[in-house]
């Protein structure tokens, strides 16, 4: 892989490239949630209702003229040989930033959903293409909610989809690998599905938490690793291989910034 380096902007610098994202943000968004309104989403539900391939597709697209719009902004994608043409995985991913989504919605070529907070289905454009999309809105203050969600990532598991999960549960504060919730595991297992892990990296300093302003030249890796068979494994075994997978993943976050340096 090659190396990658970021560096910081200057103040001025950093207002620019910020104006110049978030201008383009805003028109890209526009324009492909109008795609999705008038033509991804009713093609979908005459062909394919549930799984939604055109709207994800549109994301796909969306995410990689956002990060081909920056001119501060490079994406490294490795490991997409693991991907295994009509397999569908639970992906785990570690969560650095808001830009997490971005970066994985243009690397990864899979259709897959993802859980997100429902204020953000409320924005609009951007609400109403994670709609048509199929993405799956959770009120984090309800257990109601959050047991809907799992249902609906039953349902899709069930049907061959694929899911995205952020087991850490919230962003890292340091941008290190931190432990592991083993509700991902466990739908895995439950669902016999395999895991896919996915490691991010250089998306926590591009765009930092609270903060609008750019404030370095960033390069985006998304790492896939194998994918990891649970399906046989009791309760003890699954916490153990939980364990693993976050350890294999925080060792390969570690060599690419070592790469990086």
């Amino acid at each position: 892989m090659k190396v990658y380096k970021e560096k910081k902007l200057g103040a001025v610098a950093g207002l620019f490239y910020s104006l110049v994202l978030w201008l383009g943000t805003v028109t890209l968004t526009v324009f492909f949630t109008l795609v999705d309104i008038f033509l991804a989403l009713p093609v979908s539900l005459v062909l394919d209702r549930d799984a939604r391939r055109l709207p994800h597709k549109v994301t796909n697209l969306w995410a990689r003229g956002i990060i081909a719009w920056n001119p501060i902004w490079r994406l490294t994608v490795t490991g997409q040989s693991n991907i295994r043409k009509g397999k569908n995985y639970v992906i785990v991913a570690n969560h650095q930033s808001l830009l997490d989504i971005l970066a994985v919605a243009a690397a990864l070529p899979l259709n897959f959903k993802f859980l997100a907070k429902k204020e953000l289905f409320s924005i609009p454009f951007l609400g109403w293409a994670m709609s048509c999309a199929g993405y799956i809105p959770v009120d984090r203050s309800s257990h109601e909610s959050g047991r809907r969600a799992m249902k609906r990532i039953q349902s899709l598991l069930a049907k061959k989809l694929s899911v995205l999960l952020f087991p850490e549960g919230t962003r890292s504060p340091d941008g290190k690998i931190h432990a592991f919730k083993t509700g991902a595991f466990k739908l895995a297992r439950e669902n016999k599905t395999e895991i896919l892990p996915v490691v991010i990296d250089g998306t926590g300093r591009a765009l930092p938490k609270k903060s609008l302003i750019l404030r370095h030249r960033s390069r985006f890796v998304v790492s896939i690793g194998e994918p990891v068979c649970l399906e046989n494994l009791g309760d003890q075994s699954l916490e153990e291989a939980r364990d693993k997978i976050r350890h294999e993943m925080a060792g390969r976050l570690e060599r690419l910034r070592r790469n990086r340096r």
